[in-house]
């Protein structure tokens, strides 16, 4: 995917004043800003601004929370709430989901940024365990997630955490963990230019990866967030076009990562894509073609091989190959095309 211009001004709501339409304890720009992009679920929201308040060992974020349903409530839920600083945007016209992230994007004062979805959760030493990992030569850090209907009770992780690093041939398989655990730059998404909202539902597992070609992702290997799995998300309504975009994302990144090997990049795009649609099936009713022809995947020679088993073959494989350029970046933006 090209670098592309997604944070430039183009809707109302760009344009519109930057002045929140409720705001406390604004200050110095923090170190992380957790920016929510909330849609009518009121009730959620009210839990997921619960776990920020209860952030043990480490203050120096905002949230910033930008509302595309337009609810009374959610204002209220925002302005009821125990954060210490916390700004909130409406917007004046629904921007749908991926350019709402983007306009939380545009909000953020902070130099990192966690996108945090009103139905997730952070637990209380998520902040403790990221913060001293974030380092200038990085693109994002994350952590692994807990997932589920509600959030399972966990005790806190040891110290110091265990951190491996994802590399840009790993999102053959997957991004690096579900999306409340992800704290990336925020100077370094703007030069990436947001997420694409052309991709849909597959807009944040395609930003993760050019976030990897950017820079070093690392992921800490202690649960600290929480991903909520629910009827009526996203997921439910879009996974034929997202496994169908996903998988032809995994053939850009075999021809990206694994280039002088290109049958062995093709086998790996097909046999996640093949996991990716068996867990499909399993979730949702519906059949469509694209279920099927992805089911054939498994067909392949060695496609019944175990998961782990190729996610160690596809963790060698980039020792053998020609290790790809990073990304090339255009330089920062100036800062009245960055001002919202």
């Amino acid at each position: 995917m090209p670098v592309h211009s997604l944070l430039e001004p183009t809707t109302d709501a760009d344009l519109a004043s930057p002045e929140p339409d409720f705001s406390r304890g604004v200050r110095r720009a923090p170190l992380i800003t957790v920016a929510i992009p909330a849609y009518n679920r009121p009730r959620l929201l009210r839990e997921a601004l619960a776990s920020l308040a209860r952030q043990r060992g480490f203050d120096d974020f905002e949230v910033v929370v930008c509302d595309d349903g337009g609810l009374a409530e959610t204002q209220r839920i925002v302005e009821d709430s125990a954060l210490l600083s916390v700004r909130f945007y409406r917007n004046p016209s629904p921007l749908g989901a991926v350019e709402n992230w983007n306009r939380c994007l545009r909000l953020a004062r902070g130099q990192w940024i966690t996108l945090l979805h009103e139905d997730d959760l952070l637990y209380p030493w998520f902040f403790a365990s990221v913060g001293p990992r974030l380092r200038g030569d990085l693109a994002a850090v994350a952590v692994r997630c807990a997932q589920g209907a509600e959030p399972p009770a966990l005790a806190p992780p040891r110290w110091p955490p265990r951190t491996r690093t994802y590399a840009p041939a790993s999102f053959l398989k997957s991004s690096m963990t579900p999306f409340p655990g992800v704290v990336f730059s925020r100077s370094l998404a703007w030069r990436l230019g947001g997420f694409d909202a052309r991709l849909g539902g597959i807009a944040d597992y395609a930003f993760w990866y050019e976030l990897a070609r950017a820079g070093r992702v690392e992921v800490l290997r202690d649960r600290a967030a929480f991903y909520r799995i629910n009827h009526g998300q996203w997921t439910e309504r879009e996974w034929p076009a997202m496994l169908r975009r996903a998988h032809l994302l995994r053939l850009r990144i075999a021809r990206e990562q694994l280039g002088r090997w290109p049958r062995l990049g093709r086998w790996f795009a097909r046999f996640y894509t093949a996991r990716m649609a068996a867990a499909y099936a399993q979730r949702f009713r519906e059949r469509p073609a694209i279920l099927a022809r992805a089911s054939r995947f498994r067909r392949v020679p060695f496609g019944s091989l175990s998961s782990g088993w190729a996610w160690k073959l596809l963790q060698l494989a980039p020792r053998f190959t020609r290790e790809t350029p990073r990304l090339s970046l255009p330089p920062p933006r100036s800062p009245q095309i960055a001002r919202p």
